[in-house]
């Protein structure tokens, strides 16, 4: 495995987003938003942290190849700008979605040749590709309904 480092790099990236991503939901969810929001990102925050603690127990895995060592306890910052309507902060979420799923895949690439199973990060991209699908769909009902000046959930 000649490109352990590589692929391991690319584990500690997706930890760090999902940190973010963490971060990013707890802000959201501080807002007064509809209760099915509410319950949407309060189910994506609880993905994100059992996703995260397998990619921890996944680096855990394979730093035992590597002679140096990262470390994935150190988060990189966010600001969480309070006060953003909901709609930008569901783009923000959507974003970071993407952006995981995108790591997810050159993870993929970099483990293609290698004898790492590549199952459960197929599992976590396609748990990342459907909360992203339903956290759009969601905002799509939002938008509709904030432009009549009413909402119907």
């Amino acid at each position: 495995m000649e490109n352990v480092k590589a692929i391991v790099k690319q584990v500690v990236k997706i930890w760090r987003l999902y940190k973010t991503q963490q971060l990013v939901l707890t802000a959201a969810m501080r807002e007064e938003i509809p209760f099915q929001l509410r319950t949407l990102l309060s189910r994506d925050y609880m993905i994100c942290s059992l996703l995260k603690k397998e990619m921890a127990n996944f680096y855990d895995g394979l730093r035992c190849c590597m002679a140096d060592r990262f470390r994935p306890d150190s988060a990189g910052s966010i600001t969480a700008a309070t006060g953003r309507d909901i709609q930008t902060t569901l783009e923000s979420i959507a974003i970071a979605h993407r952006q995981i799923i995108t790591e997810y895949g050159i993870l993929l690439d970099l483990a293609e040749d290698s004898n790492i199973n590549t199952q459960i990060i197929h599992q976590h991209r396609k748990q990342m590709v459907k909360m992203t699908d339903d956290l759009l769909m969601h905002s799509e009902k939002i938008q509709p309904a904030k432009e009549h000046g009413y909402a119907s959930f």
